[in-house]
């Protein structure tokens, strides 16, 4: 076989020309793939709320009544906190309701729901007390949902047993939550940030739902800690909505919690996924901001269809 010997400038000119066809080959493929995906101008108009989480977005010493005008100004219809402790919950209730905003969520068991919750033997009477306290709370700010958590793993305790005090608490939950008009949220934590807690995914949250049957017991689907936890998001959360588990969904992108749009997980197809259900609940911007929370908030309308 003939050798042929390649010149310096030849073998330059060779992979100036590969790198050169490699951007146009992988565009090929991404937009190969995005035409599998559904196209937002053929999608239904989204039926959902964005809900802005006052948390993350905002600076630590910044009040919570400016983080929700700043929030009503950048045209959000409603808000979301965590713990209710600590805030004037009149005031905001009188500034939401100025601006015509509704409360998505607040946080539910916020003593107990990150430790004994009832995962613990003996501790389902203080969780339901402290639930209890957050119904309060709730209805004076109007909020339907109260995302709760239901306790670490106890190492000293069957998973059987943990389980079954799960359901037996959530039920008594419920018929609270019933009496008062709103619902208990059950939200499945990130594997990574919160291996200690109890319920990691969404697959064991739907078989609590199976299992406590109650119709104000339901699911936060948090794509953040889900991505980390599970994957398989849109298959998971078709199916929570098919069956009716999932009331509360929430976003944040993958590393980072900042803004969708910034990380992994592919947050044009996963509002796509809602908007093709017709999923008509609120949506929390549980999240940072990359550069500031106009522009996250901007970002994130664009991705759900808002404009």
């Amino acid at each position: 076989m003939q050798q042929h010997d390649i010149s310096p400038s030849s073998r330059r000119q060779f992979l100036a020309g590969a790198a050169a066809a490699l951007p146009v080959a992988l565009g090929g493929a991404a937009a190969a793939a995005q035409e599998k995906q559904p196209v937002a101008a053929t999608l239904p108009a989204p039926k959902f709320t964005l809900s802005v989480n006052l948390e993350l977005m905002f600076p630590r010493e910044m009040p919570y009544e400016e983080r929700l005008q700043r929030a009503a100004d950048e045209g959000a219809k409603a808000y979301s906190f965590w713990a209710f402790r600590g805030k004037d919950l009149d005031k905001l209730k009188t500034l939401a309701d100025k601006h015509g905003m509704a409360c998505g969520s607040i946080t539910g068991a916020n003593k107990t729901g990150f430790s004994t919750g009832l995962t613990k033997t003996g501790a389902e009477q203080a969780f339901l007390d402290d639930f209890r306290e957050a119904v309060e709370a709730a209805k004076k700010v109007g909020a339907p949902n109260l995302i709760t958590f239901v306790g670490e793993t106890q190492t000293d305790i069957s998973l059987d047993m943990q389980h079954a005090q799960i359901v037996s608490g959530l039920k008594k939950a419920g018929e609270i939550a019933a009496a008062a008009g709103v619902y208990l949220t059950l939200e499945p934590l990130s594997v990574v940030h919160h291996p200690k807690m109890s319920v990691l995914t969404a697959q064991h949250a739907y078989r609590i739902m199976r299992d406590v049957a109650h119709p104000h017991i339901k699911v936060d689907f948090d794509m953040f800690h889900l991505q980390h936890s599970e994957g398989n998001l849109t298959l998971n959360l078709q199916e929570g909505l098919t069956k009716g588990y999932v009331r509360f969904v929430e976003v944040g992108d993958v590393p980072g919690r900042f803004e969708p749009g910034t990380g992994e997980t592919n947050y044009a197809h996963m509002f796509g996924v809602l908007r093709e259900a017709g999923y008509a609940g609120f949506v929390g911007m549980e999240h940072r901001a990359r550069t500031d929370y106009k522009t996250a908030i901007a970002a994130v309308r664009r991705l759900a269809g808002f404009v």
